[in-house]
């Protein structure tokens, strides 16, 4: 489920790429240009962090990471401590939240399901219908409809307010979107059937996955896993480009200097 091969249609990214020593995969006729080995790392980088001063891109960085990490967890989080973890939540928080699911006919898992799902075909059918329509029917449709379920009681508000936040920070990791949205299901069973064990569970078999991945003979999970501190320069804190003197170690193993390093000391 994680994308092991890059995809982009911008020439600076591709040129970015190869600069690193990956391959890039041009094919005539199409825009796409295919680049290997993909890094886990590629999936919260833009070519736009490249543009800006290193501290915003950095800031810019830890919002897609803990974006991710809401899009995978939230739901199945707010289940897990609303099923059984009652005592984690403050009391005045938990009476507002009993009284919001006053008259909800469902148990929270299969309230949660209902949204996902709901949320899955308004993004559906925005994508299928033509750009001009399409925005407007995803906008109006998850305001009528959300609005519509918590009046008629099928679904509580704070509910609505979970999944929101969750698309919300999805949109933020568009690289990622099939991931989001299996392991966020697997996710909120988890969390449904064992609490938050369950969703510690599903997180350790999430990153597992992820590290014993190989994209084209390269470790997915580098820096991180082998650890390299050339690499970290480049990963959640964005260090400045004149820093980047050398090639990713785990990329390129003979023409190591990116360029050299014209800074007056």
């Amino acid at each position: 489920m994680l994308p092991t091969i890059g995809n982009t249609q911008k020439p600076d990214v591709a040129a970015g790429k190869i600069l690193e020593g990956r391959v890039a995969i041009f094919c005539d006729g199409s825009p796409h240009v295919l680049t290997v080995p993909k890094l886990f790392l590629e999936n919260i980088q833009t070519s736009e962090d490249y543009y800006i001063r290193p501290h915003f891109a950095s800031f810019l960085r830890t919002i897609r990471m803990f974006s991710l990490f809401l899009a995978i967890v939230l739901p199945g989080f707010y289940v897990a401590l609303q099923t059984f973890h009652q005592e984690m939540i403050p009391t005045v928080l938990l009476v507002s939240m009993a009284e919001a699911r006053e008259g909800v006919p469902f148990p929270a898992a299969i309230e949660a399901f209902l949204m996902i799902i709901m949320l899955e075909l308004i993004k559906e059918s925005g994508v299928r219908l033509p750009r001009a329509v399409g925005s407007a029917v995803s906008i109006v449709g998850a305001l009528v409809l959300g609005q519509a379920a918590v009046q008629a009681g099928i679904v509580s508000a704070p509910m609505v307010i979970v999944i929101a936040v969750t698309a919300i920070a999805e949109f933020t990791v568009p690289p990622l979107t099939e991931l989001l949205i299996l392991y966020r299901l697997i996710i909120l069973f988890l969390g449904a059937f064992a609490g938050l064990y369950g969703v510690t569970c599903g997180l350790v078999a999430l990153i597992v996955q992820g590290l014993s991945l190989n994209s084209f003979g390269v470790s997915y999970g580098y820096p991180i896993s082998p650890i390299d501190k050339t690499g970290l320069k480049d990963f959640v804190i964005r260090f400045p480009l004149w820093s980047f003197i050398f090639r990713p170690k785990a990329i390129e193993k003979t023409n190591m200097v990116r360029h050299r390093n014209t800074r007056k000391k």
